[in-house]
């Protein structure tokens, strides 16, 4: 007689629905190690929607075009706005565009909504939600509003702006979650799974890959941390490595 083991499920495989480079380091950097596949769906919607509604109709529309061909996953779609005065605002078309929603945004603050919708294929499964970060702009001089456009971020974004690029220090601050106006909430992320009845921990990749700052060491006292400028006075040729 031999005894059996019990059957573990598999792993669950994350595939983000998404080509944002900033979703992906959001979760790359959580511990997850997601696949990506892009949806490349049509992103018009109905006409009389709040900027919520259509972030959700997004999301919903990404994750279920790609969790048709991925029989055994978890997708998450992903869709952001910025709302200002009751107006959704995507990607500038144009860089005279970005200029001008900068000129509207600055001093004030506006809303940015993030939907998520996860979909689980193996069991035809799916929940949804809608994060919401509040955003409060600063006042860039023209010549900073310039610079700025001329770098071609801000018609790469939503809401023509970043918090983790160059328009880092034209924002004054934010109330909610940061990494949802990056395009991607953990927390909400976490909810979700868990309305799903998995846990959000399950998915962090193995601990044999390495924690998630792997790389982001910082530096022993009076040394430099790797790829960075040593501090004046120190040794040369002092050693790189980080505490």
């Amino acid at each position: 007689m031999t005894d059996r083991a019990t059957p573990q499920p598999r792993p669950r495989t994350l595939v983000l629905a998404s080509g944002s480079a900033g979703r992906l380091r959001v979760l790359r950097d959580a511990g997850f190690a997601p696949e990506v596949q892009v949806s490349g769906v049509d992103e018009s919607t109905d006409d009389g929607l709040d900027t919520a509604a259509v972030v959700s109709v997004l999301a919903e529309r990404k994750a279920a075009a790609v969790a048709g061909q991925q029989p055994d996953a978890l997708v998450l779609g992903c869709d952001t706005l910025l709302d200002f005065e009751q107006t959704a605002f995507g990607k500038p078309a144009s860089a005279e565009q970005a200029v001008a929603l900068w000129q509207r945004l600055s001093g004030h603050q506006a809303t940015l909504l993030t939907g998520h919708c996860l979909i689980d294929t193996r069991r035809g499964l799916r929940a949804w939600g809608v994060g919401r970060t509040v955003v409060r702009f600063g006042s860039p001089s023209p010549a900073e509003l310039a610079a700025y456009v001329a770098t071609g971020e801000p018609m790469q974004v939503a809401g023509g702006f970043s918090i983790d690029g160059f328009a880092a220090p034209f924002i004054e601050g934010v109330d909610g979650d940061p990494n949802n106006v990056i395009g991607l909430s953990l927390p909400l992320l976490r909810r979700l799974l868990a309305d799903l009845g998995l846990a959000i921990t399950d998915l962090w990749r193995p601990a044999g890959h390495g924690l998630p700052y792997a790389g982001r060491e910082t530096a022993a006292a009076g040394r430099a941390a790797p790829g960075t400028v040593a501090p004046p006075g120190s040794a040369p040729g002092a050693d790189q490595t980080g505490a």
